[in-house]
């Protein structure tokens, strides 16, 4: 039983992971219509460069969160300008798709030019102390994990509901159009979006890198994952996105406990996928969204 549990809790660490790239891939969607699938892949980037600079400049690992999650936030930023909006402008959203694939593609020739073929991996943020709780031991680093999506999840709500930039926000999700004839810069609020979840791909590769290897193979798996808790979870739902991936992490940390990791998340996509057959919008998802 309590080999059971630590492997649960492994599984809800890898929710989190999970979850915080869904809702980058919802955020972004809610205000573009845009379905990012390289949001995986800036979360092994940011894993890795977060590495770098903590054997660069010697500075303790935790350190690297505040020097990496605005750095991507202005990345994003930038990809947005050079890259989505110039391409929303002629596309359709079918094609939309294949070119955050393209992006996606590139990221992980990136990193393989840049890190080679080798698995990387950090120095906690606690040290290597784990927390022994019951009989069960859990891996501290995975109460960062599980933090960092439990700050982002609270800060992203008050900014969308408690805040004036918020309500265009939901303005311009609700009715683009409608958001523009109000005055409201469409453009700028798009890119806000695609800066936070810039944010977010960063929080989730800096905290999961010290738990984990990464290498430039992992942006598919990461992509697919997020993509398939967004979805599952009702696409542009923030609730339905951090449920997803929770329920991924602990379905694939279950089934790891009977068989291999890999077969373990090739199974437990598959349940979402079965469970989308049945609900078409996902668990917390709204027709209106499917639709539109």
């Amino acid at each position: 039983m309590t080999g059971l549990i630590q492997v649960l809790i492994g599984g809800l660490a890898d929710g989190a992971v999970y979850a915080l790239i869904a809702l980058g891939v919802s955020l972004v969607y809610s205000i573009s219509r845009i379905i990012n699938l390289a949001q995986g892949g800036f979360v092994v980037l940011a894993a890795l460069l977060a590495v770098s600079i903590q054997q660069w400049l010697g500075v303790p690992p935790l350190v690297t969160v505040v020097i990496v999650v605005p750095l991507f936030a202005l990345l994003m930023a930038g990809v947005e300008r050079v890259v989505m909006a110039p391409a929303a402008a002629r596309a359709t959203p079918d094609r939309m798709l294949l070119v955050t694939v393209g992006v996606l593609q590139a990221i992980g020739g990136l990193l393989l030019l840049a890190w080679g073929n080798l698995p990387y991996t950090m120095q906690p943020f606690s040290g290597d102390t784990a927390i022994t709780i019951g009989g069960v031991r859990i891996v501290s680093q995975y109460l960062w994990i599980i933090g960092a999506l439990v700050l982002t999840v609270v800060a992203l709500w008050f900014l969308v509901q408690r805040t004036n930039l918020g309500l265009t926000m939901r303005a311009t999700a609700s009715n683009p159009e409608a958001a523009s004839l109000q005055g409201i810069n469409v453009g700028r609020v798009r890119l806000l979006a695609f800066s936070i979840a810039g944010a977010m791909a960063a929080l989730a590769g800096t905290t999961v890198i010290p738990a984990t290897f990464l290498q430039f193979s992992t942006v598919t798996p990461y992509a697919v994952a997020g993509f398939i808790a967004a979805v599952a979870g009702g696409l542009g739902s923030t609730a339905g996105a951090v449920v997803g991936g929770l329920v991924l992490g602990l379905l694939q940390g279950l089934f790891s406990r009977y068989t291999s990791g890999d077969l373990a998340q090739v199974i437990a996509m598959a349940v979402l996928i079965v469970l989308l057959l049945v609900r078409p919008t996902g668990l917390l998802g709204k027709t209106s969204e499917v639709r539109r």
